[in-house]
């Protein structure tokens, strides 16, 4: 008689099964054993490679085969323990059922087994099923008065402070000089130990790229080129072209020395810990939080990138943020694609994981989270409502928990403004789908239908505007939901326009402009009026001549000849003799010289004059 089959997580491969079997060759009672190997999945592969049929052996097997997922069932006595009987069958071995009678290195074999099995983890248990008590009836708006929390940072700053000031409040010394150690210690371990890095460096070639931003240019050797037409005079005076792309090419700012191994954006997470701790210290916090995706645009190859139909952004990597309604970034977590299997599910994994960050800093303060219907569902509700959070978001119809809504299409073939509302009275969640253009269901836990509200929409029948009733939960969703995607368009607009062939250049150099974005927004909250391009601007030629190092003593320069176009240089007009603030070399001769012509812009001795020009 054989022993019922036993589910088991971890398989073993056929080769390991063969070495069990010839280590069992001595037991007598084993007296017969049944194998089941895991077919291929995509069938390209079968039993016809491994040889004659007749003759079957171990020997013939295909190395597909031999790595393949198998089970090994022994019919007699159990080989670890000798009471069961002989007409009981031992059950299938997997890696869990290898015992210490068994060699060394099968031990090791499952060991590495189990780290990376070959199938995927199964999924995690189920919670315990809710019951749902739906009520046709509003959710009633109860909820006390908002108190803003104390701020968490004494900023001593005023509508009189410049727009560097605060930008520094998240690029300060602390976070300058963590990125001058670590981007030295990545010079040394390439082979360069001769690399120096001051604050003021990194202070300069952050200038820089908060310029490109707005001035942006086909290739960055252009800002340092001597052509009218691309020469920015200030990025070229603030650091040498050489010097910028050395440190571009050293940027760091962790050592690689210990990395996290587990973590895919070890590269770039201690930027990310230190600035996300600085913008949550520094917020302007409200009440109302909006947590939504934000891609960074990136096109090179990489196992975290993503790629979304349909976006602005449709490559990159993607990050979880959450926001307030005006853009301010308040945390921000870099996705490192589904690793790990979250037994509440990686939208609830998310809402929970950023909001714990913010109320550690904000402790025993009432949010309310707006969020769309990739994160949206009713244990996430259930569960922010147990620690003073408040969850309202679009659903998908899928997740209402058998919510008795009327059916999607029966509502559109009612009016525009049609909604049906239900309410939980075990959970006080009220589920609302609405009919405008489309069907949308939301989720809330803080507002219902009432007080309905108006939303101005085109009416094709009529030829114009009208006035559409909405449920109050519709209009705060729209209301506060944007904030993740207002700090894309913040972002996007100026965004940085320098480039990297490292993966993590356009992460770190993303936070850059974040900081930006909340310094703007945190100026507006001192009454700064300014907008956000005289603002970019403020901090780049701050940045640019408070810290950049102007080459007071220039050397010889290049062939400028070569720069002045045949046509001007031969046209016979306005050609004039001028003296120069210094000597330089002529463009003819190369010897020095302090004459120039006005119109070709370039140093000529006065007998070189009409040499240069016919």
């Amino acid at each position: 008689m054989s022993s019922p089959k036993k589910k088991w997580n971890t398989w073993l491969t056929t080769n390991e099964i063969v070495d069990i079997i010839n280590d069992l060759a001595s037991d007598d009672e084993a007296t017969a054993a049944d194998i089941y190997i895991d077919p291929p999945g995509d069938g390209l592969v079968s039993d016809s490679d491994s040889g004659d049929e007749t003759n079957v052996s171990f020997e013939n097997l295909s190395r597909g085969q031999l790595l393949a997922p198998a089970e090994l069932t022994l019919h007699g006595k159990n080989v670890s323990d000798g009471s069961e009987s002989e007409e009981e069958a031992l059950g299938p071995i997997t890696s869990r059922t290898v015992t210490d009678s068994q060699s060394l290195s099968n031990r090791r074999r499952s060991r590495s087994l189990i780290d990376n099995p070959p199938f995927p983890p199964p999924p995690p248990p189920r919670s315990p099923k809710v019951v749902r008590k739906w009520v046709k009836r509003d959710l009633s708006q109860l909820h006390d008065e908002w108190i803003a929390p104390l701020p968490r940072s004494v900023i001593t700053l005023s509508e009189a402070s410049e727009p560097v000031d605060f930008f520094e409040l998240f690029f300060s010394h602390e976070v300058i000089m963590h990125i001058v150690r670590h981007s030295v210690i990545y010079a040394v371990q390439k082979g360069n130990p001769g690399f120096t890095l001051s604050d003021n460096d990194i202070y300069c070639f952050i200038g820089i790229l908060i310029l490109t931003g707005y001035s942006p240019l086909p290739r960055r050797r252009m800002y340092w080129e001597s052509n009218e037409d691309t020469h920015n005079i200030l990025v070229a005076k603030s650091m040498r072209r050489n010097r910028f792309e050395e440190i571009l090419r050293h940027f760091h700012v962790v050592d690689n020395i210990n990395l996290c191994p587990n973590d895919k954006m070890a590269k770039v997470r201690p930027l990310f810990d230190l600035l996300n701790k600085k913008f949550l210290q520094y917020a302007v916090i409200e009440k109302n939080i909006s947590i939504d995706e934000s891609m960074i645009p990136y096109y090179g190859r990489h196992g975290c990138k993503q790629h979304i139909r349909g976006k602005p952004i449709r490559f990159g990597f993607k990050t979880w943020i959450a926001a307030l309604p005006l853009g301010y970034c308040l945390y921000a977590d870099p996705y490192q694609g589904r690793y790990e299997t979250f037994s509440t599910g990686l939208g609830q994994y998310v809402v929970q994981k950023l909001m714990t960050e913010i109320q550690n800093v904000y402790k025993e303060t009432r949010f309310s989270v707006f969020c769309d219907n990739f994160f949206t569902g009713l244990p996430l509700i259930t569960a922010m409502k147990e620690k003073n959070i408040l969850v309202t978001g679009t659903v998908r119809s899928n997740r209402t928990d058998k919510c008795p809504l009327k059916d999607e299409k029966l509502c559109k073939k009612e009016q525009r403004g049609y909604h049906d509302s239900r309410l939980d009275l075990n959970s006080g969640i009220c589920a609302v789908r609405w009919n405008d253009n489309s069907v949308v269901t939301l989720l809330s836990s803080e507002y219902g239908v009432e007080p309905i509200q108006t939303a101005r929409r085109y009416s094709a029948a009529q030829k114009q505007r009208v006035n559409v009733p909405q449920p109050n939960v519709v209009h705060q969703y729209n209301r506060f939901m944007g904030g993740v995607d207002r700090l894309d368009a913040n972002i996007g607009t100026y965004r940085i326009a320098i480039r990297g062939k490292k993966w993590y250049i356009p992460l770190l150099f993303w936070l850059i402009d974040v900081a930006v974005n909340n310094a703007t927004l945190l100026a507006r909250n001192f009454s700064k009026d300014i907008d956000t391009l005289e603002f970019r601007r403020s901090i780049a030629r701050t940045l640019l001549q408070k810290y950049g190092n102007d080459k007071q003593h220039p050397g010889p320069s290049k062939r400028v000849s070569t720069n002045v176009p045949t046509s001007v240089r031969k046209h016979n007009a306005e050609h004039m003799i001028g003296r120069a603030p210094s000597r330089l070399r002529c463009a003819y001769c190369k010897s020095l010289t302090v004459t120039f012509c006005q119109k070709c812009k370039v140093n000529l001795h006065s007998k070189c004059f009409s040499v240069f020009h016919s």
